[in-house]
């Protein structure tokens, strides 16, 4: 008895904290799923995995085509609009004073295509020996349209004339633009270079030529300009085609004659070299008579004609052959300052008595040309 009742105050002891406990542990097992506000949570998200690489990114841009050149646009000197492509680097010359523009200009290398009256000009020849290797394409008497075509050209720089027109046509029907110069008088000269700069992104080399031109022209206004007119010298300048023709007004030799300080006395004539008779000759009475170096007559030729003895320059033997022995210096490209210098030298030797010729026309081709008047073989001699 005494052990059951032993036992008896041993279990209900017992009894009484396991009753205890098992509350208790109930509620400590709730608290890990129970909220602050008693409300059980709901179970947390999974973590979000890493977005694709081309959500997360910008998809790049297509790529842009890159900007087509802009054609540009010129009026040349016939004033006609002509569109250019952007970068000219493939030209055509058609007659020489244009291929001797272009090279002074500073477009030599572009030229791909030139007439054949400057392939066979000694000067062009010993300062662009290339251009014998360049494709012909005819010349003044005319051009071959054809061999234009073939060369590619991205502009053609030609003359102004009746016979051009139908070039030009033919030559913008084949989409090749022709750009017309024309080089008569001081101005235009120098508006002819500045045009051949810009078109052919040769800016700085047509620009020291102009500025060349200008600065030779300001010493010769400075030493022969300001002659009384009275006082000046009166120049017949023989033509292309013998003792009886000469310089109208509308010439280009004009200019010179008159840059250097002399009075031409064929100004009123009109279009090209004019013939006259040789009693307007005697008439005139020239003081200097000046033959451009490609007229069919020698100074020999004009001191000994019967029908000029009465004539005051054959009579003080003042007849001079232009210059040079190389090229002629009255064409209507750059090279005609020299001879603007040359023949100021002749009718007013006393006041160009500080200018060394030799030494500006050496100057002036290693500038412009590459090498030296002298270098080149080219004399003075008249």
């Amino acid at each position: 008895m005494f052990s059951r009742v032993r036992k008896a105050r041993i279990a209900a002891p017992l009894l009484v904290l396991v009753m205890v406990l098992v509350p208790l542990l109930s509620a400590c097992g709730g608290a890990q799923s129970a909220g602050p506000s008693g409300q059980t949570p709901q179970p947390a998200a999974p973590a979000a995995e890493p977005q694709q690489q081309e959500e997360t990114s910008a998809a790049p841009e297509p790529a842009q085509e890159p900007a087509q050149p802009t054609p540009r646009t010129f009026v040349d000197q016939a004033g006609r609009t002509v569109t250019l492509p952007a970068e000219v680097n493939r030209v055509v010359t058609t007659w020489r004073p244009g291929t001797l523009l272009v090279i002074s200009a500073g477009g030599r290398d572009k030229i791909v295509g030139v007439d054949s009256s400057s392939q066979k000009s000694e000067f062009l020849t010993a300062v662009f020996p290339g251009i014998l290797d360049l494709p012909g394409v005819g010349n003044k008497k005319g051009l071959n349209v054809e061999q234009i075509v073939a060369v590619k050209p991205d502009v053609v720089f030609i003359w102004s004339g009746s016979d051009t027109e139908p070039v030009i046509q033919q030559l913008e029907t084949q989409g090749i633009p022709a750009f017309v110069l024309i080089p008569e008088s001081l101005d235009q000269m120098k508006e002819a270079v500045s045009l051949i700069g810009e078109i052919l992104g040769t800016r700085e080399q047509a620009q020291k030529m102009i500025q060349y031109y200008d600065d030779t022209l300001a010493m010769l206004k400075e030493k022969v300009g300001a002659i009384p007119e009275a006082e000046k010298l009166r120049v017949y300048m023989v033509g292309s085609s013998g003792v009886f023709s000469t310089v109208p007004g509308t010439m280009y030799q004009h200019f010179i004659i008159e840059s250097a300080g002399g009075i031409n006395v064929g100004a009123e004539l009109e279009g090209g070299f004019s013939e006259v008779s040789a009693e307007q000759v005697v008439a005139w009475n020239p003081d200097v008579i000046v033959a451009v170096q490609y007229c069919d007559c020698t100074v020999d030729d004009i001191l000994s004609n019967p029908q000029l003895q009465t004539v005051k320059a054959v009579r003080d033997g003042r007849v001079y052959m232009f210059p040079s022995s190389m090229d002629p210096w009255d064409y209507p490209e750059p090279r005609s300052i020299l001879g603007m210098l040359w023949l100021a030298t002749k009718l007013y030797p006393e006041r160009m008595a500080d200018v060394n010729l030799l030494e500006e026309v050496d100057t002036f081709h290693e500038t412009f040309f590459g090498k030296s008047f002298t270098e080149l073989g080219g004399t003075l001699d008249d």
